[in-house]
């Protein structure tokens, strides 16, 4: 019995390291500049707003040159034939029908100036969304530029603290040997407490 649940825990913790060295090999979401950059770029619901209004005014280039919509009207005359029956809107019972259809007609060369003034507006509609891309992976590479100063000024100050501490550690084998005044040991104190506020 005891070797079965021994395999048996053998086998879960088998299985449950698999999937651990498993995610330890894939590098984490950020790791890197490009990967930030791939993230944000699918991701960002700002830039994804631009990128779908510059979608939708490429989409407003083709219909902006079509012809406008024609427009068929129906008039009743005499609708009470003289004042003989009650108003009624049937075409038969009434004095006249007039039946109108009308299709507006620009002048020549305005529908291809709507058309290329709706293919500006795509155009200006892209270059917003590239401004707006280019805005956020400026902010994005300045970030990772100051995490990295950071990380680097972090490691340097405790460098120097690490040397502030030998500094005192000489300091005080010295004022212990009498090489040196106890001013020096307060010194390299009163340096390490600075550096560390």
């Amino acid at each position: 019995m005891q070797h079965v649940l021994r395999a048996g825990a053998l086998a879960v913790l088998v299985a449950l390291a698999v999937p651990a060295g498993a995610l330890a090999s894939e590098p984490l979401p950020g790791a890197s500049l490009q990967n930030l950059l791939d993230i944000a770029k699918a991701a960002n619901p700002e830039y994804a707003s631009m990128r779908h209004e510059a979608q939708a005014a490429l989409e407003r280039v083709a219909p902006a040159g079509a012809l406008m919509d024609p427009k068929f009207r129906i008039e009743w005359m005499d609708i009470t034939k003289m004042g003989e029956q009650n108003p009624t809107l049937l075409p038969a019972n009434v004095g006249n029908t007039k039946y109108t259809l009308m299709q507006d007609i620009p002048w020549p060369g305005k529908r291809d100036l709507k058309r290329e003034l709706a293919h500006m507006e795509a155009v200006s509609s892209e270059g917003r969304a590239q401004g707006t891309w280019s805005e956020l992976a400026a902010r994005i590479k300045t970030t990772q530029a100051q995490r990295y100063y950071l990380r680097g000024n972090e490691a340097l100050t405790q460098e120097i603290l690490d040397l502030m501490a030998r500094l005192e550690q000489v300091a005080q084998s010295r004022y212990a040997g009498g090489l040196a005044a106890q001013q020096d040991v307060i010194r390299a104190q009163v340096e390490q407490t600075a550096m560390r506020t």
